[in-house]
């Protein structure tokens, strides 16, 4: 018994261990396996009459697609996602086409071809494999080679449509192969041949076969794959299945019912091929890692290459129609039909440009604010704030600017606020950053919700604000820099304590009658000056810059604890700047 328990936990522990990235040990059995299958089957296909080779690989074929789906259905337990996926709808792909083999085997036997009196039904049902084998192909987990990222419901819209793409590609391909084919080959041989019966179901195989081989292409040219060894394999299956199906159209269309035991091992390797990309170890989950951008070489031929196709074969139709020639009902049809999911590919292809072109202007309009708002308030940074102050002292245009008027009459003042929070270092060391960041965002809600739509409202870095006020209003600049002096210094909770803020504030105030700034930086800067004042006076008030020293009045605020004081001149200002003043702000 411990003999039998270690073989069962051998025959399970490789594979489940080869997402660290190591071989099975059942992955090298495997291997072996489809060695000698293979072998076996070509042996049979030499070495015996016709009639008992014919038996003998249908029935090494049926075993190989049974070892495909044995294969795939038992290492689906053990992963999840799209691994699982794919290995389930490729499994029931092998299983159909074991039914398949096993449905004709009993013919062979008799001595006779198979679908000479029609399909059989479990054969008929065998083609709709085909759709399931193209969806597991699909199903396996690649990445693009542009991906950006995004949301989950951007993701799942981007997968979404790279398989609709992806299908109407493979039928504008591979439809366009089997016309060219008709038009320049088969059509000749068939007209020849001994009848369309064999034809008809290998030209379905045919064109079945190159949608596959296609997709495998595809994925191979422009996707990334987690795993490259697994869709090595079973890419090289399919593409192996496709070429036995298009080589077997030829030997219908010229020799009829005709099955030589040579076109089965064709079959027999593409399912074996399949069989060992199920045991290859399912890949770790990485970091996400930012891909190489594609190159646009390769871009202009994932976009062109269908149409290339399309193109050859739509030039071989206009080449007959001007020689003259008849068209058949197949190369009319056939025509038609790719004319048709050429319209579908370009609606596609424009419903996705337009969707780009919408995301490209929203990424514009985020870069935008980003560049002229602080990440932390959402107020307007500095640059902002100097560009809107900069149109209202020259009465101009901005296309950033839709909130400061012109200065156009002695009624029309400009006004420049300047506030600092009081001891807002001792807040950080005392609460932590992420406290301080809080009183920086109730300091600014509290500062927008104070001030009118037609006013700015920026931090000009750390804990400095500047609001440009219109003097447009009933509110004169004074009275609105008083109200904001209070609001700004009412308790709050700060990290779920009670907290008093305190700030300096000072205002400078421009109208029409007086002799203009040459910069914004000198008028940002009379209001700095205005603000050291009030923080030496450590009032926790507002002090209005008054540059004429003939007129040092002083008005009292509508709340005891804010003073609002004037400084008298400019000279006095700049004297009477303490030591630590950083200079004029740019």
């Amino acid at each position: 018994m411990p003999e039998l328990r270690n073989v069962v936990v051998s025959a399970h522990s490789p594979w489940r261990l080869t997402r660290s990235g190591r071989t099975p040990r059942v992955l090298w059995c495997a291997i072996a396996a489809a060695l000698a299958l293979l072998g076996l089957d070509v042996a049979f296909a030499v070495l015996l009459d016709l009639r008992s080779a014919r038996v003998a690989t249908d029935l090494v074929s049926a075993a190989a697609q049974f070892a495909a789906a044995a294969a795939c259905f038992w290492t689906a337990r053990w992963v999840r996602g799209a691994e699982r996926r794919w290995r389930v709808l490729v499994g029931l792909t092998a299983a159909g086409a074991m039914l398949a083999s096993l449905s004709i085997a009993p013919t062979l036997l008799a001595g006779d071809l198979p679908h000479r009196q029609g399909m059989s039904p479990a054969y008929a049902v065998f083609l709709s494999f085909y759709g399931v084998a193209l969806a597991g192909l699909l199903s396996l987990p690649t990445d693009p080679v542009d991906d950006r990222g995004g949301s989950p419901g951007r993701r799942w819209y981007g997968a979404h449509r790279w398989h609709a793409i992806t299908l109407l590609d493979c039928l504008l391909i591979a439809g366009s192969l089997v016309l060219l084919q008709w038009g320049t080959v088969l059509a000749t041989i068939v007209q020849t041949g001994p009848g369309l019966r064999p034809f008809r179901l290998a030209l379905t195989h045919q064109g079945a076969g190159l949608i596959l081989a296609t997709a495998v292409v595809l994925i191979a040219s422009f996707r990334r794959p987690r795993a490259p060894a697994t869709l090595a394999l079973l890419g090289t299956g399919l593409l192996a299945y496709g070429l036995t199906t298009n080589v077997m159209t030829y030997v219908a269309a010229e020799y009829g019912f005709h099955l030589p035991p040579w076109g089965l091992i064709g079959f027999a390797l593409a399912f074996l091929l399949i069989f060992l990309a199920a045991f290859v170890p399912a890949p770790a989950p990485a970091p996400p890692e930012g891909p190489a951008p594609p190159s646009p070489r390769a871009m202009w031929t994932y976009a062109a290459l269908p149409y290339i196709v399309l193109a050859a074969a739509g030039l071989l139709i206009l080449g007959k129609m001007a020689t003259g020639a008849h068209l058949d009902r197949f190369e009319t049809y056939g025509m038609i039909t790719l004319l048709v999911l050429a319209l579908l590919r370009q609606m596609v292809t424009l419903a996705e440009n337009t969707r780009l072109l919408a995301e490209i202007r929203e990424r514009e309009r985020q870069l935008h604010h980003q560049a002229f708002h602080d990440p932390l308030t959402g107020l307007a940074n500095r640059t902002l704030f100097t560009r809107r102050l900069q149109r209202a002292l020259t009465q101009g245009t901005d296309s950033d600017t839709t909130h400061t008027p012109a200065i156009t009459s002695g009624e029309d003042t400009v006004s420049v606020l300047f506030l600092d929070l009081d001891g807002f270092k001792k807040v950080n060391d005392t609460f932590g950053h992420a406290a301080g960041d809080e009183l920086l965002q109730i300091s600014a809600d509290r500062l927008r919700a104070e001030t009118r739509a037609i006013d700015t409202v920026a931090r000009l870095g750390g804990d400095e604000f500047g609001v440009i006020l219109d003097g447009c209003g009933p509110d004169d600049p004074r009275r609105i820099g008083e109200r904001l002096a209070t609001a700004v210094q009412a308790p709050c909770l700060l990290a779920g304590r009670p907290y008093t803020p305190r700030a300096s504030l000072g205002l400078v105030t421009l109208d029409s009658t007086r002799t203009r700034p040459a910069t914004p930086d000198i008028l940002i800067h009379q209001a700095d000056l205005a603000m050291y004042t009030a923080k030496r006076a450590q009032t926790g008030g507002l002090v209005i810059y008054q540059p004429d020293p003939s007129t040092p009045t002083t008005t009292t605020n509508h709340h005891p604890d804010h003073p609002t004081r004037s400084v008298e001149s400019s000279v006095c200002g700049f004297r009477d700047r303490p030591a630590h003043d950083p200079g004029p702000v740019p």
